[in-house]
């Protein structure tokens, strides 16, 4: 896809290359490359290991030194598709979360939710795109009355290698 503007915002959504994800937090423009783990800046999908209680498939993105981003996935066998969580999934809590110029947020109170769309997946990398609505973290707790106000919009990753 290829997004053509006028506009000098150096803010706008770009196209995605291989191995990266990018998306705006609140407005705010963040992409993360897959360069390297120690770089500390990395994506990956990891899918975690047969056998355990809630198989799924793990997305991370770091860039130091304070931004990253996880979402799980809940699957033995990832398909191309839409997955959507909110505050009832509990174990999502723990696992959907972005940290952003340092500020935490997670899923957390009735109303936050995590939608993410996979429109690609062969030979072991992953495409797609998500939106979420996270409650933000005062470092110890959630303030009910922020919650819903972390807003990550236009996010999509491409071709992220997934680790078996």
């Amino acid at each position: 896809m290829l997004i053509v503007s006028c506009s000098k915002d150096t803010n706008s959504l770009k196209d995605v290359p291989d191995g990266a994800v990018q998306y705006k937090v609140n407005g705010n423009l963040f992409i993360i490359q897959d360069s390297s783990m120690s770089n500390v800046e990395h994506v990956m999908f990891a899918k975690q290991m047969q056998g355990t209680a809630f198989p799924r498939y793990i997305f991370s993105g770091r860039k130091e030194p304070y931004n990253f981003l996880g979402f799980g996935i809940e699957s033995d066998s990832l398909a191309i598709g839409n997955y959507t969580y909110d505050s009832t999934s509990y174990l999502y809590r723990q696992t959907n979360w972005v940290l952003y110029n340092g500020s935490q947020s997670m899923l957390y109170y009735a109303g936050d939710n995590l939608t993410i769309n996979i429109t690609s997946y062969s030979n072991g990398f992953i495409s797609g795109d998500f939106t979420a609505k996270f409650t933000p973290s005062n470092g110890t707790r959630f303030d009910y009355s922020k919650r819903g106000t972390t807003l990550i919009t236009e996010g999509k990753f491409k071709n992220i290698k997934c680790i078996y």
